[in-house]
């Protein structure tokens, strides 16, 4: 575990809105993480997005080749949803966003499912790669804020940001990484979406119209930009878990703050087994 003293000048949420939060204590599950994408890049109302823009984003491999989306969150684990986890051997594979491109590849020798996880609850794993990875330009890890002082703040977001290869409008998958900004949806207007799931806490709900995530994004992060210390990071606050068949409806995340106790424990357990 890394300690920082942060100074937050913002919580992004939008090019329009900003929340200010003063100074605080922030405490990173790794650090330094986060790396902000050096030059502008376009799932489903999407655009490709460069290996520069999200080092963090992993992918998972099955049997049959790409299984789901993955988040680096430390040398030795990505942050996944439970239901990804399949019967069989998996891999991961770090440092490149085009499919078919070469990429660094990690075995996983050991997979935990949230101890909770029942269908669309707790749609939480992590993976832990064989060896430890080594971090450069195109591979680090994404940003985990602990800090339990931000543990409502994805309420106060506006705007997201989420990454997949999953459907775009001419394709049912795509081979290079998409990304695609979506806004926060009331938990409230989410239930009525989803009148027959249980909306609550442990989600968070994210939708703009005609451009949504799809089946080809599970597991794949929710993020939004936070400003500290004068240095914009990015931060992932989901793992996408569920939607509706039609890609236009809302997407159901797994809410990462609300189950941070679990994710932490897991590491530092599974980090020394």
């Amino acid at each position: 575990m890394k300690n920082t003293e942060i100074f937050v000048l913002a919580v992004l949420l939008s090019s329009s809105s900003v929340v200010v939060l003063g100074s605080v204590s922030g405490s990173f599950l790794e650090h330094p993480c986060g790396a902000v994408p050096i030059r502008k890049f376009k799932i489903h109302g999407g655009h490709d997005a460069p290996i520069a823009s999200a080092p963090w984003m992993a992918m998972v491999m099955g049997e049959k080749g790409f299984h789901c989306g993955a988040t680096l969150i430390t040398n030795r684990f990505v942050l996944t949803a439970a239901h990804c986890i399949a019967n069989g051997e998996l891999k991961v594979r770090l440092g490149a966003l085009d499919q078919e491109a070469e990429a660094q590849e990690f075995a996983v020798d050991a997979m935990f499912a949230h101890t909770d996880y029942d269908f669309n609850q707790h749609d939480l794993a992590l993976l832990r790669l064989a060896k430890q990875v080594h971090y450069s330009d195109n591979i680090s890890p994404i940003c985990l804020l602990l800090d339990p002082l931000f543990k409502n703040i994805d309420e106060h977001i506006i705007k997201f940001r989420t990454y997949g290869w999953g459907q775009t409008e001419s394709s049912p998958s795509s081979r290079i990484l998409q990304k695609t900004s979506l806004f926060n949806l009331r938990r409230s207007e989410c239930a009525k979406q989803y009148s027959h799931q249980q909306i609550n806490r442990n989600h968070i709900c994210a939708e703009r119209a005609n451009a949504n995530t799809c089946n080809g994004d599970s597991g794949g992060p929710l993020t939004a930009i936070v400003t500290y210390d004068h240095v914009q990071t990015v931060f992932q606050f989901g793992v996408t878990s569920f939607g509706h068949e039609d890609c236009s409806k809302a997407t159901v995340f797994t809410n990462v703050m609300a189950h941070l106790d679990w994710i932490v424990n897991t590491v530092r357990r599974a980090g020394n087994m």
